[in-house]
């Protein structure tokens, strides 16, 4: 097990159409908090239904898989197989980068990729007593944004030094836009030292909010805080 979760070449993958190995990005390890895996199939008319009768398997690494959905022998043509998609549900965690859930078709021959899926806290997880968190809420086009990513990180740029190696945290947004960020880790100080020799160094951090985090230039907008900002009044991120 390392930090961003379990490497793939110590999971082992059994036949079936898909292989999900999800890990709590707040933790650095697969979830202990409840994480439900929903299986759907798609209608005759472009609709999601409910597939209850695929039994869903966690293995001991932690990875998720339909075992039942394996095929003992090619299938013959693609007009045999299903469309399914599996999401994974939680109050306390959200796939933001799989927002619609991993589509999959059905049954299957071979071993299925692995799927890493990185669970976000969202405002009700439950974080440690003393951790250091910004409060605020993410605006996209003038309304909540449900389901956005929020990225914090120590400030780099010209007129900021970072006091430690290079780290980020993350959160995702409920569906009225609120968020919980966790900022464990020391902010940048700025290159020149403040005017008073007796003031302490400002403590500095990029938030970024990403409005479509399961795409690549999507919707997304950066401020720069303080520790000051972190320990005041909920934060609002407006992204155009």
């Amino acid at each position: 097990m390392t930090a961003g979760g379990p490497a793939v070449d110590t999971v082992r993958i059994a036949v079936g159409p898909v292989c999900l190995l999800p890990w709590d990005t707040f933790t650095g390890r697969a979830p202990v908090l409840p994480v439900t895996a929903l299986v759907e199939r798609r209608t005759r008319d472009g609709q999601w239904a409910a597939e209850d009768d695929v039994p869903v398997v966690t293995t001991p690494s932690g990875a998720i898989v339909l075992p039942s959905l394996a095929s003992p022998r090619p299938v013959p043509a693609p007009s045999a197989a299903q469309r399914l998609r599996i999401r994974l549900v939680s109050p306390y965690l959200l796939d933001a980068e799989h927002p619609a859930g991993v589509e999959f078709d059905a049954p299957a021959y071979a071993a299925p990729a692995v799927t890493r899926t990185r669970l976000y806290p969202l405002p009700a997880y439950p974080f440690p007593p003393g951790t250091r968190l910004l409060h605020g809420r993410v605006r996209h086009g003038g309304s909540p944004a449900a389901g956005a990513a929020v990225v914090g990180r120590a400030r780099a740029d010209a007129e900021h030094l970072p006091r430690v190696a290079a780290w980020t945290e993350v959160a995702a947004t409920a569906g009225d836009g609120v968020f919980r960020l966790p900022l464990r880790r020391v902010g940048s100080r700025p290159q020149q030292p403040p005017p008073d020799p007796a003031a302490p160094d400002a403590e500095w951090f990029t938030v970024t909010a990403l409005a479509e985090p399961g795409r690549t230039g999507g919707p997304e907008v950066s401020v720069q805080l303080t520790a000051q900002d972190i320990r005041g009044t909920e934060q609002l991120i407006e992204i155009p």
